[in-house]
């Protein structure tokens, strides 16, 4: 089975699993499928979160 890479290039930045991080902090949060994580803003600081 081939990997493909996600629609911005990201190599885990499809699927329902995985981690939303902060860039900032470092801050962890579960992501969740169908909420992108660069909607999300960090809890602790306020920083638009990325996916691990």
């Amino acid at each position: 089975m081939t990997q493909r890479k996600g629609r911005k290039g990201g190599g885990k930045s499809a699927g329902p699993g995985g981690q939303c991080v902060c860039p900032s902090c470092g801050h962890t949060v579960d992501h969740k499928a169908g909420q992108p994580c660069y909607e999300k803003e960090c809890p602790e600081c306020g920083t638009k979160m990325t996916r691990e």
